[in-house]
């Protein structure tokens, strides 16, 4: 704050006008200590010189106490604007403890200002049909990669408010973790919320803030946590971006920071999805990558969110080895046939989605699992296979582990004559199973002057 703008009572009006003359606001705020007492005008200390020619008359013996201020609490710009409306040229801004924080004048209205707006953004996740494995770089770049799948109501959550200094504070609920730096060249990649560091340093804002996540689902649930929390971050700082990045740039800047920056093994399929939303066919080349989005009926729409269940294995995983472990094997002439074999029932629960087959489709789950768990020995295990057979003896025509493998959720499709049946068996065995809704939405963002 400018030093002109106040004076201590014990000060003479000669200091006082030449610090109204350095300010320019026709007017000092006078203080007793740290406390605002009033204010001295430049008319004030002209009326006193008319009546005494002296300089050197104390402050505190003319310093009008009776004066308009607001308290920090109800500086609005609707109140600044009221006030500079009946002539006042300058207003003092003080807290409760009547310490002065600014002197606003018509001409320190900053319109640009968005300091005071907040910015959130929510991501859903993803589940996979089929095709997982051939979006990664090192296969579908010598052979086309096809993956089918589709965003539920389970979300990723970013909350970023701007401050006015450098310093950025992160909170991450779910991981319960929280860095705080006095600058971005702070940041370092050290094993605390590397993934969340990484996205901030390949954006590179200009400000200091303080940015907040959690998740409507546990981590490493198979869902394509990570990239949903990259999209819904890089989607909040797309607000205060004034060149905005498409959606393809969303998902391509997730996957650097997640792959390269990171160095973390895995595919491309997760930004895709989660920034577009919807069922999506996606084709994966060495010459482009192209998100092909699909129109269900809502008759179709509504019989697979009956039949469709999640349940939860109460493990979660860690993709990256597996991804390595793919990454491997894949090159082999046997698994690479069993991709060959992902991408055609990927294609062919495309044409059974779209054509309303739904029992068809369900079977076509459960050979896609069949030859998921051939990708690698890791991907599946005893205990893993043991809660999949009880499924389809409750019930189930088909299923399959979400995600890379190893724990997470599988989704089951349950015929409608055998749900509930199914759903109690599964409790019993204490598996966590809950009913979503696909969302056809993708990433979404918006701004809020609503305090945290």
């Amino acid at each position: 704050m400018n030093e002109n703008y106040s004076i201590d009572k014990k000060e003479t009006i000669q200091d006082a006008l030449k610090k109204i003359e350095a300010n320019h606001l026709g007017l000092v705020v006078v203080k007793e200590g740290n406390k605002v007492i009033g204010v001295l005008s430049d008319g004030d200390i002209r009326n006193v010189l008319i009546r005494k020619n002296d300089f050197n008359i104390k402050i505190s013996e003319v310093v009008n106490t009776k004066f308009t201020y607001l308290f920090e609490k109800d500086s609005s710009r609707e109140n600044i604007l009221k006030l500079l409306d009946t002539r006042i040229r300058a207003i003092p801004i003080l807290t409760e403890n009547y310490i002065l924080k600014d002197v606003v004048s018509v001409n320190d209205i900053d319109w640009s200002r968005s300091n005071n707006v907040i910015s959130k953004a929510k991501s859903p996740v993803r589940i996979t049909f089929a095709g997982g494995g051939t979006d990664l770089t090192s296969y579908y770049y010598d052979s086309d990669g096809i993956v089918f799948n589709a965003t539920i109501n389970k979300y990723t959550h970013a909350v970023l408010e701007r401050r006015l200094d450098s310093c950025i504070q992160i909170i991450s609920y779910d991981l319960d973790e929280e860095v705080c730096v006095n600058d971005i060249s702070d940041l370092k990649l050290d094993g605390t919320l590397d993934l969340i560091k990484s996205i901030i340093i390949n954006l590179n804002p200009s400000f200091g803030f303080n940015l907040y996540t959690y998740s409507d689902i546990p981590s490493g649930s198979g869902l394509g946590g990570s990239a949903v929390v990259a999209s819904a971050i890089i989607g909040a700082f797309n607000n205060f971006r004034d060149s905005k990045l498409d959606i393809y740039e969303i998902a391509e800047l997730a996957f650097q920071s997640e792959r390269i920056t990171l160095g973390l093994d895995g595919g491309w399929q997760d930004q895709y999805a989660t920034v577009f939303g919807g069922f999506n066919y996606i084709e994966f080349n060495d010459k482009g990558n192209i998100v092909n989005p699909l129109k269900i009926s809502s008759d179709t729409l509504n019989e697979l969110e009956d039949t469709l269940l999640l349940c939860y294995t109460g493990k979660n995983h860690n993709s990256g080895y597996i991804h390595d472990d793919m990454r491997s094997q894949m090159k082999k002439v046997d698994q690479k046939k069993y991709a060959e074999k992902s991408k055609e029932i990927a294609y062919k629960m495309k044409s059974k989605l779209l054509q309303g087959k739904l029992n068809d489709f369900g079977l076509l789950l459960g050979e896609a699992w069949e030859i998921k768990k051939k990708f690698s020995d890791r991907i599946s295990n005893d205990d893993l296979d043991a809660i999949y057979e009880y499924a389809i003896k409750k019930g189930a025509s088909g299923g399959k582990l979400l995600g890379a493998g190893d724990g997470g959720y599988f989704l089951f499709y349950v015929p409608t004559k055998n749900k509930m049946n199914f759903i109690k068996h599964m409790k019993i065995k204490n598996m966590q199973v809950d009913n979503f809704n696909f969302d056809e939405l993708g990433l979404r963002t918006w701004l809020t002057k609503t305090k945290l």
